[in-house]
């Protein structure tokens, strides 16, 4: 898809079809997080990939209750057909920042960052996989794990310095999607954005 046009077609989906993706598909939207900037080249960011049916069950099962998912602007949510989960790894940019060839950055402390270079990373990582959805033909939605991760590292036996920052839903968007915020406010022009040499 033509990258003005992908830009267009940004936007957050929160119903979902049940049609699987192939794993084509799923290898290249998953595998465009390898393409996301890496502070210090740590390569930090991990992602979780889920789309058997049994996986998805225990996903939700862990981070969602029923009555979270039944508000009306959620029910087409599990169905989504892959869910994926970036994780940044604060302790991996520590160390590499504390190595001897990033001593002149002066970088010695999680205080010295003056924002977290583990999350950054992975929130990039995370919008190139919703862009490589799109790229697609898919809808997405990146959204809070509702319940904390306890059970969700239970579940899927995730390493202790490993964070997730969200997740992602993906597959064909549902009909009944529309977002009753994007109904509600409409989005900020140009010129209240962006400014170009002085606020």
């Amino acid at each position: 898809m033509e990258f003005s046009r992908l830009l267009k077609a940004r936007r957050m989906h929160r119903h979902f079809l049940p049609d699987p993706l192939s794993d084509e598909t799923v290898a290249y939207i998953a595998e465009a997080a390898l393409r996301a900037p890496s502070a210090g080249f740590t390569q930090g960011t991990r992602l979780l990939v889920l789309t058997a049916p049994s996986s998805l069950e225990r996903f939700w099962e862990a981070v969602a209750s029923p009555e979270w998912l039944d508000v009306p602007s959620r029910t087409g949510l599990a169905a989504a057909p892959c869910v994926m989960v970036p994780f940044q790894n604060r302790e991996a940019y520590l160390h590499r920042y504390g190595a001897p060839d990033k001593a002149y950055a002066g970088i010695g402390t999680e205080a010295d960052f003056a924002a977290p270079f583990w999350t950054i990373d992975a929130a990039f990582a995370a919008m190139l996989v919703q862009l490589a959805a799109i790229d697609s033909g898919l809808g997405c939605l990146f959204f809070g794990i509702p319940m904390g991760v306890d059970a969700l590292r239970a579940a899927f036996g995730i390493p202790s310095d490993l964070e997730p920052i969200g997740a992602i839903a993906i597959g064909k968007p549902s009909s009944r999607d529309i977002s009753p915020s994007a109904q509600r406010r409409q989005r900020l022009p140009a010129g209240s954005v962006i400014a170009y040499d002085h606020f």
